[in-house]
């Protein structure tokens, strides 16, 4: 065998961790798709389970939109990826394993991601402002690049919610 068919048979060239600012788009995406999810849910919510004539949507419907958003990062992540991270060419494993997360590690992780968003929800109550959209705004975009830096910060490049899970994002 000759050293230029040698070459060609190398093996190919394992998935590298996805750049924070890839992940961050991607996540702009997924947060336009799940907000048809929620849109979807809200509407059989209405139509099925909130009585005619109450105003109120109450705890149940909040927990049910939950539900449902849980229900779609497990069921997407347990396959690898959502269609917005097939989009970004990105794939959720375990990490240094090519091995897919399960259902269950998924709901753990979609559990831990939201406490990224806990300082920001915290420091808009402390400070009266929940229901001011400007300082709504600019708290929880804060809040969102502090939790990226924290991404950048580490060697894997990966968030505080993959090292807890132990899983990755990675180009495909």
């Amino acid at each position: 065998m000759s050293a230029a068919s040698a070459s060609s048979t190398t093996t190919p060239e394992a998935p590298r961790p996805a750049k924070v600012r890839v992940r961050l788009a991607c996540g702009v995406y997924e947060g336009l798709l799940v907000f048809g999810v929620a849109a979807v849910a809200s509407l059989l919510y209405g139509l099925v389970v909130r009585p005619p004539g109450d105003v109120s949507w109450g705890w149940t419907y909040q927990v049910f939109v939950l539900a449902v958003t849980a229900g779609y990062f497990a069921w997407f992540w347990s396959r690898g990826e959502t269609l917005a991270m097939s989009t970004w060419h990105l794939r959720l494993r375990m990490a240094s394993s090519p091995a897919t997360v399960t259902p269950t590690r998924a709901l753990l992780r979609f559990a831990i991601s939201l406490l990224a968003f806990m300082p920001g929800l915290l420091t808009l109550h402390l400070a009266g402002l929940d229901t001011a959209r400007g300082a709504w705004t600019l708290v929880m975009s804060a809040n969102i690049l502090g939790y990226a830096l924290l991404a950048r910060l580490q060697p894997s490049r990966q968030f505080p919610h993959d090292l807890l899970t132990v899983t990755e994002v990675v180009f495909v």
